[in-house]
């Protein structure tokens, strides 16, 4: 988490979540961000918005609003900061080499660690390939964390799981991968999990 976590009292009241406070970051954008991470991770994707958002940081919402749009574009940056975290923890990160196997395990543990962020990035249906960066009913689409890792996998690795960069093989780990991301955070123990990739990174 970027910031403290919120105050025992606070986190507690779902009422008080949003209780408004004196904004003195200079850089609302970023400070944006790294809050609405935080309303996620303990609340779930559905509590942030525009208007809790701006009461929690003690700004007007249409402050938000000159900055990410509308709900759907500032739910979309997020995601994208979101992503952007998952990938340097797990470390998929331009011009680094990579392993299948190291990355799959802390990109696991990220979703177990951060189960509501990974819903955020997972969950909302609006990875809609071949068509720019609108999803569903317009939602603006964010980058597929399945996508972000196959691409990963198939451009820096070439251990005997992904000869040569194939992409049907790239394709195969990242679903596995994800999917058990996925299921960890579904509940799946996380013993069960590293037998269940044990057996998909097995080359």
């Amino acid at each position: 988490m970027d910031h403290a976590p919120l105050p025992t009292a606070l986190a507690a009241r779902d009422d008080l979540w949003y209780r408004k406070r004196r904004y003195h970051h200079g850089n609302l954008g970023c400070s944006a961000l790294a809050r609405g991470r935080q309303i996620v991770s303990v609340h779930g994707p559905a509590a942030l918005t525009l208007r809790g958002l701006a009461r929690d940081l003690g700004v007007t919402a249409t402050s938000l609003v000159r900055l990410f749009g509308n709900l759907a574009g500032m739910r979309a940056a997020v995601a994208d900061s979101v992503l952007e975290k998952l990938r340097a923890e797990a470390g998929v990160v331009p011009r680094r080499p990579i392993t299948v196997n190291d990355v799959a395990g802390r990109w696991v543990a990220f979703a177990a660690a951060h189960p509501n962020l990974y819903r955020l990035l997972s969950g909302e249906g609006w990875h809609l390939p071949g068509h720019g960066r609108r999803g569903f009913h317009s939602v603006l689409a964010v980058a597929s964390p399945r996508r972000s890792l196959e691409d990963a996998i198939r451009v820096r690795t070439g251990t005997p799981l992904n000869p040569r960069g194939n992409r049907d093989q790239a394709c195969y780990l990242a679903s596995v991968i994800h999917g058990l991301a996925l299921a960890r955070i579904d509940g799946v123990g996380g013993a069960s999990v590293e037998v269940a990739l044990a057996r998909a990174l097995r080359p």
